[in-house]
C-alpha cells in the first residue's frame, strides 16, 4: 500500500502525502515553536468517517497515535492516525507522513515520561482536495 495513493495504482497522490517538515524541529526532535503543524497523509480513503467526526457536536480536538514497536520500525510500516471521540477512539483517518515518524515518536516518549496521556491536540480542516487532519505538535506540551 502506498500512503495517499488515490487511485489503488501504486502512484502517491501528492495532495494526501501529508505535510510537516523536520525543519520545524530543534535538534532533539522539541518543535521550535508552539505552531508547528503536522498533516496527516493518506486521508483520502477516510473522508467519509472524517466528515461524520467534523460534523459531531463536540468535534474530536486530540488524536492518538500509537508508538511502533521495534519489529515494526525496523520495515518503516507506518504509523496510523485515529481521534478521541470522547473516551473512544475513531478508527484510522490517515497515517504520520514519512519521514516525520521520528518527531511524533519522540513527543509521544516526552508526553509518558511525564504521566500525561498521549494525546495530541489536532483538528480537522477542509482543504481544495477534501478533509485533513492537521497535528498540532506544537501544542501538545
Amino acid at each position: 500500500m502506498v500512503i495517499g495513493d488515490r487511485s489503488g495504482s501504486g502512484v502517491p497522490d501528492r495532495h494526501d502525502s501529508g505535510a510537516g517538515s523536520l525543519a520545524d524541529y530543534t535538534y532533539n526532535l522539541f518543535p521550535r515553536f508552539a505552531g508547528v503543524i503536522l498533516r496527516a497523509a493518506g486521508s483520502m480513503p477516510f473522508q467519509s468517517e472524517l466528515a461524520e467526526l467534523r460534523e459531531l457536536p463536540d468535534r474530536p480536538a486530540e488524536a492518538f497515535v500509537e508508538r511502533r514497536p521495534p519489529a515494526d520500525d525496523r520495515v518503516d510500516a507506518p504509523m496510523p492516525v485515529r481521534l478521541w471521540v470522547g473516551s473512544e477512539l475513531s478508527g484510522v483517518i490517515g497515517f504520520v507522513p514519512r519521514g516525520l515518524e521520528a518527531p511524533v515518536d519522540a513527543c509521544l516518549g516526552r508526553l509518558s515520561d511525564r504521566g500525561k496521556a498521549p494525546r495530541i491536540p489536532c483538528s480537522i480542516v477542509a482543504t481544495r482536495h477534501g478533509l485533513r487532519v492537521d497535528l498540532r505538535m506544537g501544542r501538545a506540551y
